[in-house]
């Protein structure tokens, strides 16, 4: 008999997710997504203002032509925040989007990231589909007084807002030798290596001293008991609850393709 897979509950303890063919299928929720619309409100601002000081008419069509054909796509990871507390990584066109709802101190998360992280990162970097991140911390109370879930989270959301390009390395490198469950967790300092690691600049990992994003990750956990989250990890494509393995390689990719 398959070994059943275990998650994390918000409660704190441990549930045993029951096989697919025993669960009633989720009911889908629609997204706002109105992203893509407010990044191309957000371009056309920034060429409005790069317009303003262009003096010769054929460079400022040169320009808007570089920005529209070539930087445009160059960015397969851009950060966006939807209004709702979660952040979106990759392209805002990708046919599939993939929800993870996840808290840093979670040890099935961190299982989660170590089977799937290499698939997801092919997704987004190819366009087929955009991750986005609801960062949890309703595990502070199980890192001894540490709070290492908002301290981790508040770096991962500082990265993917001022360095999206390094958010999924960062995202994968907290959960290399996750600290355990109860533990204190990861220092400041062992968070900020870990970032540099992960390609982040030093300019923006000297941010994570003041905290910046400590609110947004309070945020984004309560949005998620808003969501009705039950545990972590959860993953929802396209709206839907992924009820299949979330910690064997290969299986996120497949239910992927599937729903392209």
């Amino acid at each position: 008999m398959p070994q059943q897979k275990k998650k994390r509950s918000l409660s704190g303890a441990t549930t045993v997710t029951t096989p697919a063919s025993e669960r009633a299928a989720a009911a889908a929720s629609q997204r706002d997504l109105m992203r893509q619309a407010r990044e191309k409100e957000e371009r056309e601002a920034k060429v409005r203002r790069r317009l303003s000081l262009a003096t010769l008419g054929v460079v400022v069509v040169a320009v808007v032509v570089l920005l529209a054909v070539v930087v445009v796509p160059a960015l397969s990871k851009k950060a966006t925040n939807d209004g709702s507390y979660a952040l979106t990584i990759g392209s805002a066109s990708a046919p599939v989007t993939i929800d993870i709802y996840q808290d840093f101190m979670c040890p099935y998360c961190g299982q989660f990231d170590r089977a799937q992280s290499a698939d997801l990162t092919s997704l987004v970097d190819s366009g087929k589909a955009k991750a986005v991140f609801h960062v949890m911390n309703f595990l502070d109370p199980s890192s001894s007084g540490t709070s290492y879930s908002t301290r981790a989270g508040d770096a991962f959301v500082t990265v993917a807002k001022q360095q999206p390009t390094a958010a999924l390395a960062f995202d994968s490198a907290l959960y290399v030798d996750q600290p355990a469950e109860g533990s204190t967790g990861l220092t400041d300092a062992q968070i900020a290596d870990r970032a540099r690691a992960a390609g982040v600049s030093d300019a923006v990992i000297a941010t994570f001293a003041n905290k910046p994003n400590v609110d947004f990750v309070n945020k984004s956990n309560k949005a998620a008991f808003a969501d009705g989250i039950q545990s972590t990890p959860t993953v929802k494509i396209n709206g839907k609850v992924f009820s299949g393995d979330l910690y064997t390689p290969g299986t996120l990719k497949t239910a992927v393709e599937a729903a392209k």
